[in-house]
């Protein structure tokens, strides 16, 4: 990193600009749908701390951004994105945040990417090691989704998450920690999603959308397994999120075989590896 290098914001009057650099990258987790995901949070929530920032304000030649978004959990999101093969200027970037151990987890980067934060973690992280985890990215296509059929059992009703469901999901959410329910809020606050309820209006099994467009919180109550429920919140949201023009993408974790299964028997297919790394 040059000492002259330097973040700028970019204006959020730009933010669609950047994004629409990024339209023919549809199915890259921190292109076109993570960007149009933070517009739309902003557009509801304007007080929200979402920040965009450029390599010495050029963002327009190649759509080097890093964004930031602090939720008020103990660490804030980072995402960042380059179009060009080259590298370097989104690792310059990254390096004049300065300051990533036990602030920032990158969220949800493609394979290209993890040379990057591969990078930061080795110059950065002096007390810790950087830990990444690895999923496998999956895409659906519109001609599939439009095939798919929604079949909801007797005593089960399909209906959106409110935001009072979010220490349900919270409570039995594998990778949950702390202040991790502010971020399952703001996913069903600002996001389409579905839940399961029995006839009781006992929700007992939901699916949300991360902040990179995706399928994501995917959860069957153990009481309720085997009934199919998985597949169909699966297939009911990608017709939500296909229904608004949007790609329908999901990270599986990769040791997860039984997940996996289940969405490459319903038609989805594997493209690439998405990482998560703090």
């Amino acid at each position: 990193m040059s000492e002259a290098d330097s973040l700028v914001e970019i204006p959020r009057s730009d933010w669609t600009k950047l994004r629409d650099l990024y339209v023919t990258n549809d199915t890259d987790p921190q292109g076109y749908p993570c960007i149009n995901n933070f517009i739309k949070w902003v557009e509801k929530d304007p007080e929200l701390k979402v920040k965009f920032f450029s390599l010495n304000g050029d963002w327009e030649k190649d759509g080097t951004f890093v964004l930031t978004v602090d939720l008020e959990t103990p660490l804030k999101h980072l995402y960042f994105n380059t179009l060009s093969h080259n590298l370097d200027r989104a690792t310059k970037a990254l390096e004049c945040l300065n300051v990533f151990e036990n602030k920032y987890v990158f969220f949800g980067f493609c394979s290209r990417l993890k040379p990057v934060v591969e990078h930061i973690g080795k110059k950065y992280y002096a007390t810790k090691e950087l830990t990444t985890d690895d999923t496998c990215w999956y895409s659906a296509s519109k001609e599939l989704i439009d095939t798919f059929t929604i079949e909801v059992p007797s005593g089960i009703t399909l209906l959106n998450l409110a935001v009072e469901d979010a220490e349900t999901i919270n409570e039995i959410w594998p990778h949950r920690g702390p202040g991790s329910i502010k971020f399952v809020r703001c996913l069903i606050k600002y996001n389409v999603s579905l839940g399961a309820y029995d006839d009781s209006g006992k929700l007992v099994a939901w699916c949300l959308r991360l902040p990179i467009g995706s399928l994501g919180l995917l959860q069957v109550l153990e009481s309720h397994k085997r009934l199919g429920l998985g597949s169909l919140l699966v297939k009911s949201m990608a017709k939500k999120i296909s229904a608004l023009g949007d790609q329908v993408m999901a990270p599986v974790v990769t040791k997860n075989t039984a997940s996996r299964n289940m969405f490459e028997k319903i038609g989805f297919r594997s493209i690439d590896t998405t990482y998560w790394a703090n």
